[in-house]
């Protein structure tokens, strides 16, 4: 799989939800692509705590998911606060995802850190 450990994990995590609360069978499908993605990462990397990391961004993009939810169906179009309040805990869990795939793609040696200029997930 030519994408760095970072994107790998990360990319598995959505896959996975989607498989899980979608279930279509293309979602299943690239679900299992990723895994094989993470074998490989398991293979190049056993010193990680896959295990560890993988809970981590799975716990994470839960919680993105969750959040975005309420805004995706448009139950939210009349609580503007409640919008808000939702868009600035995505942005914090955003920031808590770019800085965990940053941490894995430094401690294995692959890929870019993802670097934010004028933006709060510095």
């Amino acid at each position: 799989m030519e994408r760095d450990a970072g994107d790998i994990i990360d990319r598995w995590a959505i896959a996975r939800l989607k498989a899980e609360r979608i279930g279509a069978d293309e979602s299943k499908k690239e679900y299992l692509w990723f895994c094989e993605g993470m074998k490989e990462l398991e293979t190049r990397h056993p010193e990680m705590n896959w295990d560890l990391y993988s809970k981590e961004i799975l716990n994470i993009h839960s919680m993105i998911w969750d959040l975005e939810s309420g805004i995706r169906q448009g139950k939210l179009d009349k609580d503007l606060p409640e919008v808000g309040r939702r868009a600035i805990q995505i942005r914090d869990w955003n920031r808590k995802r770019v800085a965990l795939k940053n941490e894995i793609n430094l401690k294995t040696g692959e890929g870019f850190q993802d670097i934010k200029q004028n933006h709060c997930s510095e």
